[in-house]
């Protein structure tokens, strides 16, 4: 089998689970209007169709900025902007209508294509677009009126979940409309985000070309996000912290310029873009029993390299409570044990693994600190490690090597001679 075959059919085992998890869930899609700017717009369309060919259920929310900065240059009307907001006078509503209602007619144009050629071919998906928002004026504030610049009201939460349900493609313009009759140009961040969380939708996505976007960490929780905002504000962040706030979990951003980002992002389990969580993601906790089956993978070969003691599943049945993981879209990739000695105030360090793939990070080193915090929780004094393999990595992280005569009495009758690990101990701090 040639390499390109091969990854592909590693792709599809990797994709299969994703595929099955995201059919039926809910995703609001987000594109500026810089993204439809874009050579590769077409190819993104391409791929939100495939998206829902596979069977999630898809808000597409576009923006239309620098069309409408277009629409102004070309009538020549200059419309002021006040904290980074435009005052939408009624000469910018009217050539921001004529900008939006292109842009959407262009988007259902492209993704009826997408969905009726190669390899979709789907022509029961349809693309629906409309009044489903109800829109009121963002006001008077610090003394200026912004006129016809408004913010979302409500959303006709009933008539999009039934379009959805219909396997449709909902498409949705930055425009709302009062009860009154009056009509509102809303930023497109906010009516993705205000969306997500009012329709509980399971994934937040911005597809983007901003650079500053671009080099944020693979992961970030909305904690670490809220402190980053304090000392580098940023005005899409900020808006996305603010719908994670109101209940939507997480949140992707995804550099249009590599190619297949959004279906690399959500079929594969490393992803290529930045995930903002709520949760703590890719961390330690307590392993629970349905645990087993993917801890036996990850330690299976490390026994056989001799790295690690063998244990039976009769026994990690028996321990579960003992030992602490790292799960990722539910691949055990970590593991480690904390057994305490009875009648002492030592722990034992056991089964530290990490899965080969994901060693070049620091999870082994927040496995241990979590297993050191849960040693110091119960007031031990002192942590050790038997290692055959990993005497220096232990050593640099304060574990310092000790005869085998340190280890607790009913340790030492426990010890394989045979296997002749090296023991380390960490000093603790109990709480």
């Amino acid at each position: 089998m040639s390499s390109s075959h091969q990854n592909l059919v590693n792709f599809f085992r990797e994709a299969a689970p994703y595929i099955h998890l995201h059919r039926g869930k809910t995703f609001v899609v987000a594109l500026s209007g810089e993204v439809l700017q874009h050579p590769k717009s077409s190819e993104i369309l391409n791929d939100i169709a495939v998206l829902s060919s596979l069977g999630a259920r898809i808000i597409l929310v576009h923006g239309a900025r620098p069309q409408i900065d277009e629409q102004l240059a070309k009538n020549k009307h200059q419309a002021k902007i006040y904290n980074d907001l435009r005052i939408t006078d009624k000469q910018t509503l009217e050539m921001s209508k004529a900008a939006i209602g292109a842009i959407r007619l262009d988007i259902e144009n492209q993704l009826n294509q997408a969905l009726n050629r190669p390899p979709v071919v789907n022509s029961s998906l349809g693309i629906i677009s409309g009044n489903f928002l109800t829109a009121k004026p963002l006001g008077v504030i610090d003394g200026i009126d912004y006129q016809h610049t408004g913010k979302v009201r409500k959303v006709n939460q009933s008539l999009l979940q039934s379009l959805l349900l219909q396997d449709n493609i909902v498409l949705v313009s930055p425009l709302g409309y009062s009860p009154t009759g009056q009509m509102y140009n809303i930023l497109y961040e906010e009516i993705a985000g205000y969306l997500a969380a009012d329709l509980n939708a399971d994934k937040l996505i911005f597809l983007h070309n901003n650079k500053t976007l671009s080099k944020l960490p693979r992961h970030c929780n909305l904690e670490q996000l809220d402190h980053d905002l304090k000392n580098k504000p940023n005005t899409l962040l900020t808006r996305i912290s603010n719908t994670m706030h109101e209940g939507v979990e997480r949140v992707h951003l995804v550099d249009i310029e590599n190619d297949g980002g959004l279906l690399l992002e959500l079929y594969t389990r490393d992803g290529i873009g930045s995930m903002l969580s709520t949760q703590l993601y890719d961390e330690p906790r307590p392993a629970k029993s349905e645990d087993i089956n993917g801890m036996m993978e990850l330690i299976r070969p490390l026994e056989a390299q001799g790295a690690l003691a063998k244990r039976s599943r009769a026994q990690l049945e028996l321990d579960i409570k003992k030992f602490s993981v790292i799960e990722r879209d539910g691949l055990i990739i970590g593991c480690a044990a904390l057994y305490p000695i009875d009648g002492t105030d030592t722990g034992e360090l056991s089964c530290l693994a990490i899965h080969k793939q994901y060693r070049s990070g620091n999870r082994g080193v927040a496995l241990v600190n979590y297993i050191q915090k849960k040693a110091e929780a119960i007031g031990l004094n002192r942590l050790f490690v038997l290692t055959t393999q990993s005497i220096d990595w232990f050593r640099e992280r304060g574990f310092e090597e000790q005869p085998f005569t340190a280890l607790p009495e009913m340790r030492q009758h426990s010890y394989n001679s045979e296997r002749n690990s090296k023991v380390l101990f960490l000093k603790l701090t109990p709480n």
